[in-house]
């Protein structure tokens, strides 16, 4: 931080607006904007019920997708307030805001708090059902920080609640109902990639994972790599047996949805590659920094829309 010193030869507006643009970065640090990928699947139910041409159905996606950054970051944010003495024996997690103390308790509390109001503003412009899987991921991710972290595999089993509340909430924003299939295969796909993130920090951390995250020491990186694989083959499997559903065969009257699920397999056996050689294990970092993920994610998505809205070209 710049102190009154520095800015000698400096005009007074120059030296408000470096420290306001410091401030400014530290925020963004602060709320994770780049964990809002996250959020991403909220969008899966407008895709998936072929409401992505619909424009009400595609704005009340965008305001869920808004109020579930708003409150995801303020959870992060409390999350960081109640572990900043754990994080500060994380390599990286030592220099984020809250844990180096670069920003007050105070400060962090009362962003928290406006970012959650705003969630809220925003949920009331939907059917009340989004704005109650919001509510929800907030009391999921409470008791997460609060109790369920610290328990071995309900602290995975919470991460992958995680992502199937924002599924249902996208689903309820555009008043349609996800499939059990697609529940089915973000739970254990979210549940694959939780174990995978344990996995890394154990490994990474190693004597000091206790300090970090006490429930690390109540797991084997050879349990983890079972459970990996586990729920790597049930996500694949899961997502087969969708495309191949009779109903929704005749819901998208096309039979080649089976067609992507090669994207799907390359995209988890590539983030296994990834984990298990070069040690990586945080999936955000890993779909934003790696290529290959993020072109077959790209490459899905695409195939995916091809083949949901213009079957008659496939």
């Amino acid at each position: 931080m710049l102190s009154a010193e520095d800015s000698t030869g400096k005009g007074i507006a120059d030296f408000l607006w470096e420290m306001l643009m410091i401030n400014f970065a530290m925020v963004l640090r602060l709320i994770r904007i780049r964990h809002w990928l996250k959020n991403l699947f909220v969008f899966a139910p407008l895709i998936f019920s072929s409401s992505l041409t619909d424009p009400t159905s595609l704005l009340r996606a965008f305001l869920i997708f808004i109020a579930f950054c708003l409150i995801s970051s303020s959870v992060y944010i409390f999350n960081d307030i109640r572990d900043r003495e754990s994080d500060s024996h994380h390599s990286r997690k030592k220099n984020r805001p809250v844990a180096s103390g670069e920003i007050k308790l105070r400060d962090a509390w009362i962003l928290a708090g406006v970012l959650a109001t705003l969630a809220v503003l925003v949920a009331l412009f939907l059917p009340y059902l989004a704005l109650v899987f919001l509510l929800l991921y907030v009391v999921e991710n409470l008791f997460y920080t609060l109790k369920g972290k610290d328990v071995v595999l309900i602290d995975a089993f919470c991460i992958s609640a995680g992502f199937v509340i924002r599924v249902m909430a996208g689903a309820y924003a555009i008043e349609t109902s996800p499939t059990g299939w697609i529940v089915v295969t973000t739970f254990f796909l979210s549940l694959f990639l939780g174990f995978g993130k344990r996995r890394n920090e154990l490994l990474t951390l190693k004597e000091e994972s206790n300090n970090h995250r006490k429930v690390l020491t109540l797991y084997d990186d050879k349990y983890l790599d079972y459970l990996m694989i586990a729920t790597a083959a049930i996500s694949i499997i899961s997502y087969t047996l969708y495309c191949l559903d009779p109903q929704v065969i005749e819901k998208f009257s096309t039979d080649k949805l089976v067609y992507t699920v090669p994207f799907v397999t390359y995209g988890v056996f590539r983030y296994l590659l990834l984990l298990f050689r070069n040690g990586e294990g945080d999936p955000t970092e890993v779909v934003t920094r790696d290529r290959g993920i993020a072109l077959t994610v790209l490459l899905w998505i695409v195939s995916v829309m091809l083949l949901i809205y213009f079957p008659i070209w496939m």
